[in-house]
Parts: C-alpha cells; sequence; structure tokens
C-alpha cells in the first residue's frame, strides 16, 4: 500500500523587501494561528488540523523554534502544545534567519537562512540548539526524530549533522530545488524513502516531470487538486511506496495587513487541501496516510530496489492548474 506523508513546515516570517517595499515581520498569530481581526475563526494550523481530522487523518508539522527567538517562547510552547493535543506529529524545521527577524529595521547582517551555508560543526550546533527548544516546548525527545530545512536549503553535510544529532529521516531532497537552493549531492533520481549512508534516511519530496521538462513538487499551493489525484495514481500504478506532499501553515490565507490584523481565506488552496483530504479518506484501502514518527517505527534495514523514475504530469491537467493560479493572483489583490 502507498503511504502518504502530509507535512506541514510552521513558521513565522521575518522582514523582508519586496519590490523596494518592508514587509513586516509577522509571527505566530498571524502566520501560525491565521488569527484575524476580521475573521471569525483561525485560517492557520487549526483549519488544516481540523480537515484532517474530519477525514480521520493526521500530518507531520515541521516547526521552526528559531522566530521563538523573537517572537516568543511561550507562543512556540503553545503551537506545540495544540498540534500534539490533537494527535499530530511535530518534527523539527530550521530558518536560522529568524533568530534576527527584525534585520533590516536594525540594518543588521541577518543569519544565513540556507542550512548548506554553515559548516558541519555550526549545522550540529543548530540542529542540537532547535532540538533543546522543541523539547523545551514539549515535545516529547524520542518523538523527534526528523529534519527538514528551510527553503529545501540543505547538503550533505546535512545529514551528517543530523546523525550526530539522533535525528534519523530527513526530508530535504527535492528535485525542483537541485537549482535553487538545495546543495545536497547524490548520484541518482530518487523517488521515494533511500539509504542517505551517513546513518539518516531521506524521505524525498514528491515530484513529477512538467510537459515540457523540468520537475515539480506536490506543494498544495503549487499543484491542481486534479494533479495530485492523477499522480498519487500514477505513483500507485508505478509501485512507488511513499509518497511526501508539502504545506506551510499560512498557505490557505492571504496575510491583507501586519498592522491592522486583517486577512481572508485563500478559497484556492482550502479547496484544494479539502479535496485532497477526501479523496485520501474516500481511498483509505489504497492510501495510507501516516505521520514521520509513524515511519520511524518502521523503518527498513536495506532497500536495494528502489526506483529512480518520476511520473510525467499531464499537459491538460497543467493548463488547468495555471487558469487557477491566474485566478488567485487576482484573488489575492482584491
Amino acid at each position: 500500500m502507498l503511504r502518504i506523508y502530509l507535512t506541514i513546515d510552521t513558521e513565522c516570517r521575518e522582514e523582508r523587501l519586496v519590490d523596494g517595499r518592508l514587509q513586516p515581520a509577522a509571527g505566530y498569530d498571524l502566520r501560525v494561528w491565521g488569527r484575524f481581526g476580521n475573521q471569525a475563526r483561525e485560517l492557520g494550523i487549526p483549519l488544516i488540523m481540523d480537515e484532517f481530522e474530519a477525514h480521520g487523518l493526521r500530518g507531520s508539522f515541521y516547526v521552526d523554534p528559531f522566530g521563538a527567538e523573537f517572537f516568543g517562547r511561550d507562543e512556540l510552547k503553545q503551537v506545540c502544545h495544540a498540534i500534539l493535543k490533537r494527535g499530530h506529529d511535530v518534527q523539527l524545521h530550521a530558518h536560522p534567519v529568524q533568530q534576527e527577524a527584525d534585520w533590516i529595521t536594525r540594518q543588521i547582517e541577518p543569519p544565513p537562512d540556507d542550512m548548506a551555508a554553515y559548516d558541519l560543526e555550526q549545522q550540529v550546533e543548530l540542529l542540537t540548539r532547535g532540538r533543546q527548544v522543541l523539547i523545551d516546548c514539549g515535545v516529547p525527545e524520542d518523538s523527534l526524530v526528523s529534519f527538514r530545512a528551510g527553503n529545501f536549503g540543505a547538503n550533505n553535510d546535512t545529514w551528517r549533522a543530523m546523525a550526530k544529532c539522533g535525528l534519523s529521516i530527513s526530508t530535504n531532497y527535492n528535485p525542483c530545488y537541485r537549482s535553487k537552493n538545495s546543495e545536497l549531492e547524490w548520484p541518482e533520481l530518487e523517488v521515494e524513502l533511500f539509504n542517505t549512508g551517513e546513518g539518516v534516511w531521506e524521505l524525498p519530496i514528491s515530484n513529477f516531470i512538467e510537459p515540457g521538462g523540468g520537475y515539480r513538487h506536490l506543494q498544495i499551493t503549487a499543484v491542481s487538486l486534479a494533479e495530485m489525484k492523477d499522480l498519487l495514481s500514477k505513483a500507485e500504478k508505478m509501485g512507488v511506496r511513499e509518497v511526501t506532499i508539502v504545506t506551510h501553515s499560512f498557505e490557505f490565507m492571504y496575510l491583507e495587513s501586519v498592522e491592522k490584523r486583517t486577512g481572508r481565506l485563500n478559497r484556492v488552496n482550502f479547496s484544494r487541501l479539502r479535496g485532497l483530504c477526501r479523496f485520501l479518506a474516500d481511498n483509505a484501502d489504497r492510501f495510507r496516510v501516516e505521520t514521520i514518527a509513524d515511519l520511524s517505527e518502521h523503518l527498513p534495514e536495506s532497500r536495494d530496489d528502489s526506483l529512480h523514475q518520476l511520473p510525467r504530469g499531464s499537459r491538460m491537467l497543467r493548463f488547468g492548474r495555471l487558469l487557477q493560479q491566474a485566478y488567485k493572483r487576482l484573488d489575492m489583490k482584491l
């Protein structure tokens, strides 16, 4: 049976310059909980967990601990508590830049955000410190088994650092980020769980080959529901054993104003989330949804028969996605 991992990068936002304009830092209320003064319900992780639970599913929340240094440790503790209390999974994520989330206002040089920018000893220090923050915030130590670098910006030292820190499952290998932030070097194209040889198993972010070439990963904001259904069915037929889907705590809302604390639902992305959950629940005989902590309980001793071929996307479904993405861009400006 094909195993599905629903993973949610859960993070705040540092200050950014967009088209020469300052985007203020946004903390847990606006970026993680989705709490807006003009909305009756929360549009962040509570919305995501509601949809998962309505369909009998659980997710793995990759929580960044470094934003707590700026936005508050107690706020992070509440996030971890809420996720765990509802039966979901907390794993380690890292955006080191958020240690200095107001770096533009303070006119200082921010820490590099990609793990690959740090040497092995520095990566060990970051992972050790970040892991301890999550433990201090109530995450059981024995359930913290996995790490994902922000921006998928890992390198091979990241695997070595994870092994030194007792983290056994990486979710950093992402073919469509090979030419972006990722500096992982690996001789073959990987599709499913593989042994890195560094004391760590790698669970790749699932990708497909775009019509016309190039890779696209299964991120809810980046692909349509029809494409997700199509690719899950194709992966099943190919004999793929694991599929990893990505989203973020903030993908189902538009943050309109930090100062006014206003925002609204991203209707396209939310429709994709609900449709995906319904599809997985309706096809529970074909797809088993489990958490990363669950995976750690049945890691294989070895695997010599891995697949090295990605499923191919549909030209017609890609066209439908492009129309949806155009509508989202218009909706965002309304």
